[in-house]
């Protein structure tokens, strides 16, 4: 059958048409699945951002709506060093270590910390300190570094490793010799351990006061000013002037508590190494006079402290101690400590 001419070109360009049709691209509309996936990706971007935006940008809280407002500044902000705690083990380190750091905390309105405190490698508290400086009726004289005037009654509280077995207070009294220069050989050194060990030392200020407790429980109060010491279980004397070294009185710091303390004294040197220490214990009696027993014991110093490396007390544990005193001086570390102390505070 013969196609006519005009019917095979209609049908040629028909085809054409078709085949341009199929090749021609078109966008893919969504199925109602996807076009959900896809908002949710929107929306968790979008709350992520204002999540972010909102953890940033920390509004204050508007006036009488802070609930701290009211709380007294001891509870809102707690210093390491004010926490009352436990000797941490019962030996020191063998070895000497140089790695603590001394740091101050100033005074400001909410914590009246005028004190220094040293902290070792773990960022651990590991003793704290102050001085009077003068201007008073404990040191009359002014302290000037300027004008070389370094009149001063330091307070130093140590307890390194956080362990029982050095636990010390260190004091020092500097005054001018006779030609009116401070040199380190005559500093007037004091070392005083405590006993029982049941606490390691802590401090804790206020705008009238600092209040330090010992390793027995017992406190302490100093002027928060002028370091002066206002009560407690220290009494206090004024710091010694006389312009003749070898007749200068040790600082005056008297320990009147219920305790047992162990002191030693020297002149220019560590009062620890070969010298002569006084054990005490309690609060010696008004008529106590010399010769007689009294609750007082002296005894070598080597006997309570190591003479080579690092010089650490001999007694790690107050048993130890206790065994050692009833046996040299005919007493004992008295075993009731809430009888010394009472509960410190927390």
């Amino acid at each position: 059958m013969a196609i006519p001419k005009t019917q095979r070109c209609a049908f040629l360009l028909l085809t054409l048409l078709a085949l341009q049709q199929g090749c021609r691209t078109s966008s893919i509309v969504p199925s109602p699945e996807r076009a959900s996936e896809t908002d949710k990706t929107k929306n968790s971007s979008k709350e992520a951002a204002e999540t972010k935006t909102q953890s940033t940008d920390v509004k204050p809280e508007p006036p009488g709506k802070n609930p701290q407002a009211s709380i007294p500044p001891r509870q809102i902000e707690r210093l390491p060093e004010s926490v009352v705690g436990v000797p941490e083990r019962e030996l020191a380190s063998p070895k000497i270590s140089y790695d603590t750091v001394l740091l101050g905390r100033a005074s400001n309105a909410s914590i009246y910390a005028g004190w220094e405190y040293r902290k070792n490698r773990q960022s651990q508290i590991v003793g704290f300190e102050f001085s009077n400086r003068g201007g008073n009726r404990i040191l009359p004289e002014h302290y000037d570094i300027g004008k070389n005037l370094l009149f001063t009654r330091d307070f130093q509280f140590r307890f390194d490793d956080r362990a029982r077995q050095d636990i010390l207070l260190f004091i020092s009294d500097w005054a001018p010799s006779r030609d009116k220069q401070f040199r380190l050989s005559d500093l007037m050194n004091t070392v005083m351990h405590f006993f029982p060990r049941n606490y390691l030392p802590a401090i804790r200020g206020s705008s009238a006061r600092y209040v330090v407790t010992l390793p027995t429980g017992e406190q302490v109060e100093f002027d928060a000013k002028t370091r002066e010491v206002l009560g407690g279980v220290f009494s206090e004397t004024s710091v010694d002037f006389n312009p003749d070294r070898t007749g200068r009185k040790f600082p005056g710091i008297n320990y009147i508590g219920k305790g047992v303390v162990v002191r030693a004294n020297a002149r220019g040197k560590d009062p620890r190494i070969h010298n002569v220490a006084t054990i005490t214990t309690g609060t010696p009696a008004p008529d106590c006079e010399k010769g007689t027993a009294c609750n007082q014991c002296q005894v070598p110093s080597q006997e309570l402290w190591h003479q080579n490396g690092p010089i650490r007390f001999k007694f790690s544990t107050d048993q130890e101690f206790d065994r050692y005193l009833l046996a040299r001086c005919g007493f004992g570390i008295p075993k009731d400590s809430h009888a010394i102390a009472g509960l410190p505070y927390q």
